[in-house]
């Protein structure tokens, strides 16, 4: 009897084959499409990630640096930084086309993890690759992960990493680490720690902190000075990130902002509401865990850090992918297909339109607009608090068994 080893399965190198050919027609067309869209010349927030590796190879001040032309400053920790040295030190347009690719292929994970089994059960596995590609293609359409990819944001790569890991089943090796790291390089992940406490995930957690941990330790051996000084200040400046009543801002914050600008009552109702509709994530979020959806619980605690968070920029909302999947979910397995069906085109239609961009901003013209205004500019926060109801309303059908509770 002949025995073949995985490592020698010719299955397995025809997988990665393909994997090999994918990525790199993806990084072909990526190429293309940045020259074809004129991205060579834009992808800001790329360069200032590029302007944070670059500083740290010169031995420069990284929180005193802006970055030439737009004076815009580096405010992610040290650990974001050092990971950014690669791009820093290829020229602009491989890391353009690497930076890219690495986001247009995390859009294809996100659908892929997102989609449940039984989607994918109607789908010939010749097919599935058509599929991911067009839904792929379909996203750039989205005001949130188009605006990440004109920009350069990592949040694509990001919500992949925090999705990905905590998906995996709960006795994975070093499962939580990945959020850990998130944590690291962009702080607005931190509220998923309460998705794992309330869960009861203590190993999860374990990991998490540990990962948290070794991106501070990796930033205090290698930049010391620039560490303490992150941690110590930099991280409690707030106005380093921009306006806050920004029409992009998409979060309480920045709403309150726009009605009341500066008065005194804005802060104290942002801490309220955030506090508030924060507990009333975590009880949807764990009822949805224990019936072992998790793809739903990790999409509705999302929705906790875009609300409450200081500022959520439109394209932080990436999470939309997840969370348009969970309501058709949620709408099918209540009101039956043709609703569901009708309410994800309503769902990801609103996000194609880019409402948000209809009405005056800029200059602190959003302090000035009427109610009719309001809505549009308002448009991502109106229909993610519609989705929050709407699933809260879909889970009473949830099963009572507990699977997903498990350390």
């Amino acid at each position: 009897m002949t025995v073949t080893t995985p490592a020698s399965s010719p299955a397995r190198s025809d997988g990665r084959r393909r994997v090999a050919i994918a990525v790199a027609a993806c990084a072909a067309l990526v190429a293309l499409g940045a020259w074809i869209g004129s991205l060579y010349g834009g992808m800001i927030d790329l360069r200032v990630y590029r302007m944070g590796g670059s500083v740290l190879l010169h031995g420069q001040a990284l929180y005193d640096a802006k970055l030439p032309g737009s004076g815009l400053p580096f405010t992610y920790p040290p650990f974001a930084a050092i990971a950014m040295v690669p791009l820093a030190a290829v020229p602009w347009g491989v890391a353009l086309v690497t930076w890219t690719t690495i986001s247009v292929l995390c859009i294809t994970a996100l659908w892929r993890t997102s989609l449940p089994k039984t989607f994918w059960s109607f789908i010939s596995q010749r097919k599935r690759t058509a599929v991911l590609v067009a839904l792929t293609v379909l996203s750039l359409l989205l005001e949130p992960v188009w605006q990440t990819i004109q920009f350069g944001q990592i949040n694509l790569l990001l919500t992949a990493m925090i999705l990905l890991d905590l998906v995996r089943p709960n006795n994975a090796r070093l499962r939580g680490f990945w959020l850990g790291v998130t944590i690291g390089i962009k702080l607005t992940p931190l509220p998923f720690l309460a998705l794992l406490v309330v869960t009861k995930q203590w190993r999860a957690l374990r990991n998490a902190l540990f990962g948290l941990l070794a991106t501070m330790a990796v930033g205090f051996a290698l930049v010391p000075h620039q560490s303490w000084r992150y941690w110590t200040s930099v991280i409690l400046d707030a106005n380093r990130v921009g306006g806050i009543a920004y029409t992009g801002n998409q979060s309480f914050n920045g709403f309150l902002h726009r009605i009341g600008n500066n008065a005194g009552w804005v802060q104290p109702t942002w801490f309220l509401l955030s506090a508030v509709f924060g507990l009333l994530v975590l009880w949807l979020a764990r009822r949805y865990w224990l019936a072992d959806e998790r793809v739903t619980a990790i999409a509705v605690l999302a929705l906790a850090v875009l609300y409450a968070s200081p500022i959520s920029w439109s394209h932080h909302w990436v999470w939309i992918i997840p969370l348009g999947v969970s309501l058709i979910r949620g709408i099918n397995r209540v009101w039956g297909l043709n609703p569901a069906v009708a309410t994800g085109v309503l769902f990801y239609g609103l996000f194609v339109l880019r409402s948000i961009w209809w009405v005056p901003y800029r200059d602190d013209r959003e302090l000035d607009w009427s109610f009719w205004q309001a809505i549009p500019g308002n448009s991502h926060l109106i229909v993610g608090m519609i989705a929050f109801i709407l699933l809260a309303v879909t889970s009473r059908s949830l099963p009572k068994a507990s699977a997903g509770e498990q350390q």
